[in-house]
């Protein structure tokens, strides 16, 4: 009779959204040769603000915001190595994290 023996996979998924893209680079370079990543697309936002509210109707501002956003998945089976990396993401200024924690049970004979 075969032995089962029982091995945890733990697969962290990120999404990651910044103003700056010089951060969001920088993210990608500490990661892992071995992390799948994906660039998503860039959003942008347009606004136009009024400079004289109350006469000069000619006379507007133009702006432009933009959020560069990226995806990417770690698998371990070590959760060490999992919150050691999400520990690297506290430090990273100006960017936004969505982080989803999965656990898959890997029946090895």
């Amino acid at each position: 009779m075969a032995q089962y023996q029982k091995n945890i996979l733990y697969i962290c998924k990120v999404w990651s959204v910044s103003t700056d893209f010089k951060s969001l680079n920088f993210l990608s370079r500490l990661l892992p040769l071995f992390i799948s990543s994906t660039g998503l697309s860039t959003r942008i936002k347009r606004f136009t603000l009024l400079r004289s509210p109350l006469g000069n109707k000619t006379a507007k501002d133009q702006f432009e915001r933009r959020e560069y956003r990226s995806y990417f998945t770690l698998k371990s089976q070590n959760p060490a190595k999992i919150l050691a990396f999400l520990d690297i993401l506290t430090y990273l200024n100006g960017v936004k994290f969505k982080v989803i924690l999965q656990e898959k049970n890997v029946n090895i004979c």
